[in-house]
């Protein structure tokens, strides 16, 4: 065989397993939904047919009950005042939480000396469970909504501080020497080293603190409210109405969805440089 048929022929291999390797991701690619769907179909008929005949009713209703019952909600209105209030407990208690994680991160970053005095006091206060002070902020702030506020911002804080925390330590200080060597500005090495180096970091806090913000609004509708989905679930509960404390968990379960769903499409769009 010449040289030049033996080439062609390890050309036509590589090209061949080229087109086998891009060919396996696009195989995957349906099956993963088709999975999820047939296990989620299969766990929708165990609870169905468990209803009623392995479990009493009380304890855990069936999908056709919550959906009924979620479809009867849904058309009443009932649902969607309390749906309110716990979205506006959720957005403010986040927003707060993720903002002053932010800042207290970077600026315990910036400084050793104060990363040195204070981390020691924020993992104290972090290691005490939520639950335990949800109590002193229904004292402090009252059984209205700043109380779900206090509890959802304190949650979701610890979260993104570690996150952003954690992301100015890993910053290239080597990288900010040279450039300050080549007499950059302060902005100039913030804008181009520091943001770059812990959008990610941030990013990754944001979109973990929203079950943790969703868990403080709950958390406070539980032991003290008049409304909010909480407060529909715990309601449900008390009556052993099964089928009402799902639809209220699948509630929940829809507004952390797209609160998650909202920070991917921010994260793409801040995480832009990258692809570049």
């Amino acid at each position: 065989m010449t040289p030049a048929a033996t080439a062609t022929g390890e050309n036509a291999d590589v090209a061949l397993g080229e087109a086998a390797a891009n060919a396996r991701p696009r195989a995957r690619s349906w099956t993963v939904p088709l999975g999820r769907a047939v296990f989620v179909a299969l766990v929708l008929a165990v609870w169905q047919y468990a209803d009623g005949r392995l479990i009493p009713d009380f304890i855990i209703s069936s999908p056709a009950n919550v959906a009924g019952k979620l479809a009867s909600l849904i058309a009443s209105g009932k649902i969607w005042p309390d749906v309110t209030i716990s979205f506006e407990e959720l957005l403010f208690g986040y927003t707060s939480g993720a903002l002053a994680g932010i800042v207290i991160g970077i600026l315990l970053g910036l400084s050793p000396y104060a990363a040195a005095v204070f981390e020691p006091v924020i993992g104290a206060v972090n290691g005490i469970p939520k639950v335990a002070l949800a109590p002193l902020f229904l004292i402090w702030l009252g059984i209205g909504i700043m109380s779900k506020v206090g509890i959802a911002s304190m949650s979701v804080f610890f979260v993104v501080f570690y996150h952003t925390y954690l992301g100015m330590t890993l910053v290239p200080r080597n990288l900010i020497d040279v450039m300050r060597l080549m007499n950059a500005s302060q902005w100039t090495i913030v804008r181009r080293v520091i943001v770059p180096s812990i959008t990610a970091p941030i990013m990754a806090g944001l979109k973990a603190g929203v079950p943790f913000a969703m868990i403080g609004v709950v958390v406070g509708e539980f032991v003290a409210s008049d409304s909010g989905v909480g407060f529909y679930i715990r309601r449900s509960t008390e009556q052993y109405d099964s089928a009402g404390v799902f639809a209220g968990i699948i509630v929940l379960v829809v507004i952390i969805l797209a609160a998650g769903a909202l920070l991917n499409a921010i994260e793409r769009r801040a995480l832009r440089w990258r692809s570049a």
